[in-house]
């Protein structure tokens, strides 16, 4: 039974192994390569905010946050003002596309914030309506442009190109 039992834990041992071989270690702040997720999205970057960034405030953005990825030459990124906020049209120098567009329609690949922040001080920062779970991580689709929306430690926060379509 003691033979066995080693024999087991051995094989046992090898499995994990290799399943854990080739396995990529993600850090926070770290970019992410593009890759596809199961519901189709494409990750472009995505972080953890740390205050090793940047000193992070009751006031602090997830823009705020961006910028100073960017100082630090982690990441590059474009975007535009509006009544709603900053909104980002380009990441890694992708950008925005539009498929198709007539008077009361649109269709095409934007940039969208992704958070685990939900909710802060009594305010809706993210909604249940389309989320994602990426490395153990469940994110939810966020309310407002990166102004809009605050840095919170330990939060985290993705860049995401997807397809999307509206009738008005």
């Amino acid at each position: 039974m003691k033979k066995f039992l080693t024999s087991l834990l051995a094989i046992l041992g090898v499995a994990v192994l290799f399943a854990f071989a080739g396995c990529e270690t993600y850090e926070p702040g770290d970019p992410l390569e593009p890759m596809k997720i199961d519901q189709g999205y494409s990750i472009s970057y995505a972080f953890t905010a740390s205050s090793d960034v940047m000193t992070i405030g009751d006031k602090t953005s997830m823009k705020d946050y961006l910028d100073a990825l960017k100082e630090d030459g982690v990441i590059t990124f474009e975007g535009s003002e509006s009544q709603y906020g900053f909104f980002i049209t380009s990441v890694l120098g992708v950008s925005s596309k539009t498929v198709s567009s007539t008077a009361n329609s649109y269709s095409g690949y934007d940039w969208t914030v992704y958070t685990t922040l939900r909710e802060k001080d009594g305010v809706p920062y993210a909604s249940d309506d389309s989320t994602f779970v990426y490395n153990g991580i469940t994110l939810y689709k966020g309310a407002y442009g990166v102004s809009g929306i605050p840095c919170v430690e330990g939060e985290t926060y993705a860049l995401v190109y997807e397809l999307s379509s509206s009738n008005w």
